[in-house]
């Protein structure tokens, strides 16, 4: 559990900050996610990082507990589903995702799961 809690903590505080950003200016986070759909190239480091992120998560806590460390594992899986599903799915099928966010309900939705998220994981850590 000590490498949950080292994960927990960089990665709560980092969701909680992102989290509010995008609630706070999600017409600046629309701009940006809209400009990746004219040319989702630039996203390539971006996604390669975040896989080897989740690589990095996954090998150090792969725990499938019920309990709140489960964020930590499900975390790291879904980076490197989200790295490996850009490399591997055609181009016309990435731009067709990132043309969701001209849907500014889930722009707000995902700063708020970002947030909240973020606001658990922090709390665990820090005050419990």
């Amino acid at each position: 559990m000590e490498n949950a809690l080292l994960i927990a903590s960089v990665m709560g505080p980092i969701y909680v900050i992102v989290g509010l950003s995008v609630l706070l200016y999600a017409g600046q986070w629309k701009k940006v996610i809209l400009s990746w759909k004219n040319d989702h190239l630039q996203m390539m480091t971006l996604k390669l990082l975040m896989g080897i992120l989740g690589l990095i998560v996954i090998q150090m806590y792969n725990v499938w507990e019920w309990n709140v460390w489960l964020l930590v594992t499900l975390t790291g899986w879904c980076m490197l589903a989200k790295s490996v599903f850009y490399f591997l799915l055609p181009g016309w099928f990435i731009t067709g995702a990132l043309d969701l966010a001209k849907n500014s309900t889930l722009i707000y939705l995902g700063g708020l799961i970002s947030t909240v998220v973020g606001a658990v994981l922090s709390y665990y850590v820090y005050f419990v």
